[in-house]
């Protein structure tokens, strides 16, 4: 199942979030893993928008169908790490990183000279 990806760049606007969901939603279907598009798509829509909270930058947003399932790199202009929180019960906010953790089969974060990239792999449960 692996295909060439898709790349797409967005402002850093909240539309952004939802036309990236849009796309996912799309490849979903297109590449036959419809089974997780719902996480897929709730991943990708947080990454965006929390690049778009934190960093302010274009948001380079990357999809390549893996054997088994979907890889997805948001690319930020941030330098500032990635820090996982523990949000109180009351908090709005700051759960983000922990609903990708439990939703994607591993993902991680890598520096790069002028920002960084985010990565999560969501696989395809087989029965």
């Amino acid at each position: 199942m692996a295909s060439d990806g898709v790349l797409a760049v967005y402002p850093p606007c909240a539309a952004s979030a939802a036309e990236a969901r849009e796309l996912v939603t799309g490849l979903c279907v297109q590449w036959g893993v419809e089974e997780i598009c719902d996480d897929l798509a709730l991943v990708v829509t947080e990454l965006v928008a929390n690049a778009i909270r934190h960093a302010g930058t274009d948001i380079a947003l990357s999809l390549q169908a893996i054997d088994g399932g979907v890889r997805v790199e948001v690319r930020d202009g941030s330098t500032r790490p990635l820090r996982p929180r523990a949000p109180r019960i009351a908090d709005e906010g700051g759960r983000g990183l922990l609903l990708v953790d439990a939703l994607c089969h591993r993902y991680g974060v890598e520096a790069e000279p002028d920002g960084k990239r985010v990565w999560v792999e969501l696989l395809v449960e087989v029965a």
